[in-house]
């Protein structure tokens, strides 16, 4: 367990003219570097979240946007996905 690459399939919105269409959705294969965190805690701040967790015995931080209340919660076992590699901040 770690971070890597992993490539599967997302599924996404994809709406067409007519009104039988609009609920549609497709499918494509996508690439996204991946981390199977064994805790995540985020500390919400209206607008946005400050997140740090633990991937294969390296810990990871980062800020995302969300639309979270203010306060702190903790998840466990846990994977998200990235568009782009990140650094590890230290060991955990």
């Amino acid at each position: 367990m770690g971070c890597g690459q992993r490539t599967y399939t997302e599924t996404y919105w994809c709406p067409g003219w007519w009104p039988w269409q609009w609920f549609r959705t497709c499918t494509r294969t996508v690439t996204k570097w991946c981390c199977d965190f064994t805790w995540l805690r985020e500390t919400g701040w209206m607008f946005f979240s400050t997140m740090e967790g633990c991937a294969g015995g390296q810990r990871y931080s980062w800020t995302a946007f969300s639309f979270n209340i203010i306060g702190t919660t903790t998840y466990y076992n846990m994977t998200k996905c990235f568009g782009s590699p990140m650094s590890p901040s230290g060991k955990c």
